[in-house]
């Protein structure tokens, strides 16, 4: 590489690493493997970047971050039970976290997941002349989803303040275009699944039941109801069992409803990591009856135990599963075209151990990706343009 004068930079420059700050400031859950994942990718891409972790002091995975290696500077995030002692301190905590971040030279900062407090940190960082990226997992709450009136708004300060918005799924840039139109000059596509590491290269179906999974959030729009009623007509067949796993306000409603199913187990409440890895590598198809959708961070889970997953034609989701390399997509949207996609399944069970196959085929085309370095490269200034 050479400078606009046609001379060798010093050598000191061209060891210069890039560096990328992830920051998340939530608690747990589907926020924290996402960050993890993209930072192991991240340092599986490129040995030319380094990242460090901007964690809340709160995360109750922050161990799980620390085997893995990676730098973690943490911030004493308020709650909003505390919020009312820590409010006039809180901006010079977030100057202080950011003069810490800055000190390291940063090429830029991405923003894993809105969270407390990160949209005015935004500002902060930007008046240290490092740029920032915030990931949009949805481009709105979902229905029946929490807080909504503040996850709106702080996710829309948030992609107006940042340099650039990466969408996980396209259905989700298209909103965002839509909603925020003057978001569209710094809005790009990134697959969640990229960012997910392989774990297992395929699970051949033996003689046995099925094993069927609903695993995540129990949220209205996830079609709990409407998985019932789909089951429904297969509840006299054998042949399969199903397992659901995951906490949230609709746990009551569940137990009620599948407390007389044989072939159902339930697991409510919140699942811990290795349930999680017992529950993603022991069953043969993830279960994904939601209404309403972006793309589902289950799935990318599911894709690297190369578990295929049986989807609605919701938002992204056939997309996310490459309209049928890494699983089903139920003809129709409502309880009948599920069921006869579902039996299609129990009825050549042996199909799944080469659709398990082609779901690992599937996300190691999506981790060839290299957007997410790409992303990273033009934040890095370079030598000509700074000794001009």
């Amino acid at each position: 590489m050479h400078d606009k004068s046609g001379h060798e930079p010093p050598q000191s420059y061209r060891q210069r690493r890039r560096k990328v700050v992830l920051l998340y400031w939530g608690r747990r859950g589907g926020g924290s493997e996402f960050t993890l994942s993209l930072a192991q990718h991240l340092r599986q891409s490129s040995q030319e970047i380094d990242v460090v972790l901007s964690l809340a002091r709160q995360n109750n995975d922050i161990e799980g971050f620390r085997a893995a290696g990676f730098p973690i500077v943490t911030f004493d995030r308020p709650s909003l039970s505390t919020l009312w002692k820590q409010a006039w301190s809180l901006p010079g905590e977030l100057r202080a976290h950011a003069d810490t971040l800055a000190s390291a030279k940063l090429d830029a900062v991405i923003i894993t997941m809105n969270a407390p407090f990160a949209w005015p940190f935004v500002n902060v960082l930007q008046r240290r002349g490092i740029k920032v990226f915030y990931v949009a997992h949805d481009a709105e709450p979902h229905p029946g989803d929490y807080a909504v009136l503040w996850q709106r708004v702080t996710q829309d300060r948030l992609i107006k303040r940042a340099n650039g918005v990466v969408a996980l799924s396209n259905s989700v840039a298209r909103r965002i275009d839509k909603r925020i139109p003057e978001s569209s000059r710094k809005l790009s596509v990134i697959p969640l699944e990229t960012a997910y590491p392989t774990k297992r290269l395929q699970l051949p179906y033996e003689a046995g039941p099925v094993r069927l999974l609903f695993y995540g959030r129990l949220l209205p729009y996830k079609g709990l109801d409407l998985l019932a009623r789909a089951l429904e007509g297969l509840r006299a067949r054998p042949g399969w069992r199903l397992t659901i796993a995951g906490s949230g306000p609709l746990e009551v409603a569940i137990r009620r409803s599948f407390a007389a199913w044989e072939q159902v187990d339930l697991e409510l409440g919140w699942i811990s990591d290795r349930r999680e890895k017992e529950l993603l590598s022991s069953h043969h198809l993830l279960l994904c009856p939601y209404v309403e959708a972006s793309q589902s961070g289950v799935v990318a889970q599911a894709m690297s135990w190369a578990m295929p997953s049986l989807v609605m034609p919701a938002g992204s989701l056939p997309e996310q599963i490459g309209f049928g390399r890494a699983g089903l997509v139920a003809l129709t949207k409502d309880a009948d075209g599920f069921r006869r996609c579902l039996q299609s399944v129990l009825e050549r069970p042996e199909s799944l151990t080469e659709l398990s196959r082609t779901t690992a085929e599937w996300l190691a085309e999506r981790q060839a990706s290299r957007a997410w370095t790409e992303l990273i490269e033009p934040c890095h200034t370079s030598y000509g343009e700074s000794s001009a």
